[in-house]
């Protein structure tokens, strides 16, 4: 429930600013966000993935003490990959602005401005703390509570008139909360469970106790860069090769796009840790029915949601975000397609790195990416902005199947 509402409250921040600014300055602010995301995953590791792997291990055997250390390095990884990514965020600004299409007056600008909120994430250590212990609940309600205090922003911000420097304050806003809520209350909840003075544990005693943990940890993130790039970095090459006009449409259809993948959200947050479990204890029958029901269930639900919806896109367009959008119809139905592929493969990236197919995952989303980036740039010319989103198709198309064949090969032998 807490999902669909966090999904409301996008959807609902994104018709206000729409018809407050524009697709122009949507294009604008889409500008900002992609390339504050962009240094911000070429920047830093996150460590969530690995500390809930090799943490599990340790609950398992009731060693709160080697739990602790790994909170300690979660916390160290993200300190200082928050230090490097919002440094080359604002050293790069005044140079790469005016590349990726922003003013030459005000983007650089911009961007520091955001950028200031990449030294304060501490989120990945609170997504590690609070899912490994099933407060899933907690970890929602804090998303659901920033996206409605951004919602409220907004709202005051459309009502007062006062333009797309509040706009940018809000997204800076909205970074910062992101950051920091989940961390702190992750702390609450370690004191709750004894975990408490952690920090003054060795970082050399951690990577002793969990052998494997930087290789699994740029393994697991190496997949995530990949893919991020995909939906972060295609939004500055369309500034830097099309207008912010079109970076306005191409947005609205992306956060379509991302809105109907949030039905997926609490799925995935409790697939990953529980698929580990099933696999450690051996349980593959229960692992496999687990994996084939998700993906049948996101697949068919999410289809049989957006074939009605791509019908009435025009007008869904224009009733949302106002007549100038109505061009940007086109690029949401194909992006909304986009998005019922990647819910029919929701369940194959737990799948993998529960089975210790890390490698297997790093691969297959490198083709995916290799194929996404060759075809990106003719389909952009040919076909325009629908191009670049029909090439967001391509890649979820490729990264399922890939993943499928990974994980027959490794059964094969079996």
């Amino acid at each position: 429930m807490s999902q669909i509402l966090i999904a409301v409250f996008g959807l609902a921040t994104l018709i206000i600013t729409a018809r407050a600014v524009g697709p122009a300055a949507v294009g604008v602010l889409a500008l900002v966000d992609a390339y504050v995301q962009v240094l911000d995953r070429l920047c830093r590791l996150e460590p969530w993935q690995a500390v809930i792997k090799y943490g599990s291990d340790a609950l398992t055997e009731d060693d709160a003490q080697r739990f602790g250390h790994l909170v300690k390095l979660s916390v160290v990884i993200d300190i200082v990959g928050g230090l490097l990514a919002g440094t080359v965020a604002i050293l790069l600004a005044p140079f790469l602005a005016p590349l990726i299409g922003l003013p030459e007056d005000n983007g650089s600008s911009y961007l520091v401005l955001v950028a200031i909120g990449l030294f304060l994430s501490l989120r990945p250590t609170g997504i590690a703390v609070l899912r490994i212990h099933d407060r899933f609940d907690l970890l929602a309600i804090s998303d659901m509570v920033v996206a409605g205090l951004r919602l409220i922003g907004t709202i005051i911000v459309f009502l007062l008139d006062l333009g797309l420097w509040a706009f940018l304050a809000l997204m800076l806003m909205h970074q910062v909360l992101t950051g920091l809520v989940a961390f702190f209350i992750a702390l609450r909840e370690l004191r709750r469970r004894g975990v408490k003075a952690f920090m003054p544990l060795k970082l050399r005693t951690a990577l002793k106790q969990n052998p494997g943990f930087l290789r699994f940890l740029w393994n697991s993130n190496f997949n995530v860069v990949l893919r991020q790039s995909t939906q972060r970095l295609d939004v500055l090459v369309v500034g830097a090769l099309l207008d912010v006009t079109s970076v306005g449409f191409y947005q609205v259809g992306k956060r379509i796009m991302t809105n109907i993948v949030r039905i997926g959200g609490p799925i995935r947050q409790v697939l990953y840790p529980e698929m580990t479990r099933l696999w450690s204890a051996r349980e593959h029958g229960h692992f496999w029915k687990l994996v084939r029901y998700t993906s049948f269930l996101m697949f068919g639900f999410s289809l049989a949601i957006s074939v009605p919806l791509a019908w009435k896109m025009p007008d869904l367009a224009v009733l949302l975000f106002g007549a100038e959008f109505e061009g940007a119809a086109p690029v949401m139905t194909i992006l909304m397609f986009a998005a019922v592929i990647y819910l029919g493969g929701l369940s194959l990236n737990p799948t993998l790195l529960s089975m210790g197919l890390d490698r297997a995952l790093v691969r297959t989303t490198m083709v995916a990416t290799g194929v996404f980036a060759v075809s990106f740039v003719p389909l952009l010319f040919v076909l325009g902005i629908e191009g670049v989103a029909l090439s967001h198709v391509i890649f979820n198309i490729v990264w399922t199947t890939g993943c499928i064949l990974a994980i027959r090969s490794y059964l094969a032998p079996q």
